[in-house]
């Protein structure tokens, strides 16, 4: 923690408040499973499954990434994000589009298509060119730098390519080209998410869960990778390249897993044992993905539920209770006058509400990823994943009440 620029942090209400969001969106994600039931699991293609994709994808981990950069940027990277008063209102806009359009997939409505659209990528858009601006005025480690830029870049063609399929969905424009959606998974899975986990996790993993730090080198062959894999996958989809060389896509989530289980276990300093079972656990799902996906006899929704619905997940809610703790003590300490002395960060989440997490997110994670393949058992998984997240948001209240409820016992 010596390295962090506590200083510059904002308020800790700010990033709070989107990963509050990201586990409700979590909790929503498994009512919606429980009441649409198996039809969710069939296709990739229904209303249902739309909205289930969309509820994870950008409820649950388009929060917590738009959250942890909120706090990251400034405090870890060295990068101050400009217009913080504006985030509050970023953030609303964002849940709103969100809502409207789960809306339009759920009710096929047109009306509702256009302010979603707006909502989504409007927010997004000025998120972004906030964040890029703090990332070129920055001044810490360059190849982080690098790396959430283009996980940032990635994410605004990911937004393009959405904002493009919405307005083929509504009959705005003509059909899509055949594999937009594809290309739109890809940026969305591997240059957003994939690459703002590792180039955030090439500081985190060494500060909160003790491993070594990866070379530089090795940090930006991986970033030189992920560019030269989704230039693939758009020139497959554009028919330059054959088809079956889209398979390719499948090593960033297997170099990502392998990575970082050799990291963990080489650590030299072990930290935060509850962290690393998350990680642990959605790094294999990750790693089972890039396997099943060379096997064409499987469905693509399976390996859509071991990496969306399960694996990041269960990566970013790890993070998110840790990263919980940060804020509220960096609350605490900014709240109690100064040479009194506050509790440590480690002691503020407690260690039965983390575990008793874990065990309820791995328990519903696997009766998901039995329901991909038995979706009689999508009902049941729905709730499983609800009382996850349920219990992971009461964990986190009372970690955060904390900030401002601790009362010194001068006893």
């Amino acid at each position: 923690m010596s390295g962090l620029a506590f200083a510059s942090a904002p308020r800790p209400s700010l990033p709070m408040r989107f990963l509050v969001a990201a586990l409700a969106w979590g909790a929503v994600a498994g009512l919606w499973l429980a009441w649409q039931g198996e039809i969710t699991l069939l296709s990739r293609w229904t209303p249902a499954t739309l909205v289930l994709v969309h509820v994870f994808a950008l409820g649950l981990l388009g929060n917590a990434m738009l959250g942890s950069l909120v706090q990251f940027l400034p405090v870890a990277a060295g990068s101050p994000l400009p217009g913080t008063r504006v985030v509050p209102w970023l953030h609303a806009a964002f849940n709103a589009g969100l809502v409207l359009l789960l809306a339009t997939f759920a009710a096929s409505s047109h009306a509702l298509a256009l302010p979603a659209g707006g909502l989504l990528g409007g927010s997004l858009a000025i998120f972004v060119l906030l964040a890029l601006v703090a990332v070129i005025r920055g001044k810490g480690a360059r190849v982080v730098r690098e790396g959430i830029g283009l996980a940032l870049l990635a994410s605004i063609a990911t937004a393009a390519l959405g904002l493009l399929l919405l307005a083929a969905r509504t009959g705005w424009r003509g059909p899509a080209a055949a594999g937009m959606v594809d290309v739109h998974a890809a940026f969305g899975v591997i240059g957003w998410v994939l690459g703002l986990l590792a180039a955030v996790g090439g500081v985190t993993l060494p500060m909160l869960q003790g491993t070594r730090a990866l070379p530089t080198p090795a940090l930006r062959t991986w970033q030189i990778a992920l560019v030269l894999t989704l230039g693939i996958g758009v020139a497959t989809q554009a028919g330059v390249l054959p088809g079956g060389a889209w398979r390719l896509a499948a090593w960033p989530p297997a170099a990502f897993a392998l990575a970082v289980c050799v990291l963990q276990a080489r650590a030299p300093h072990r930290r935060n044992p509850v962290l690393r079972r998350f990680w642990q656990a959605g790094c294999a799902c990750l790693f089972a993905a890039s396997l099943l996906v060379l096997r064409p006899d499987v469905p693509l929704v399976s390996l859509g539920v071991l990496v969306l619905g399960v694996g990041l997940p269960l990566l970013v809610v790890g993070m998110a209770l840790e990263i919980t703790a940060f804020l509220t003590w960096i609350a605490l300490r900014q709240r109690v006058p100064r040479g009194v002395r506050v509790p440590g960060v480690g002691s503020l989440f407690e260690e039965a509400d983390r575990r008793r997490a874990f065990v309820l997110h791995a328990v519903a994670g696997a009766w998901l990823v039995a329901a991909a393949f038995a979706p009689a058992l999508a009902r049941g998984a729905g709730l499983a994943i609800a009382l996850a997240y349920a219990v992971s948001l009461h964990g986190q209240w009372r970690c955060w009440r904390q900030a401002a409820m601790w009362r010194r016992d001068d006893g």
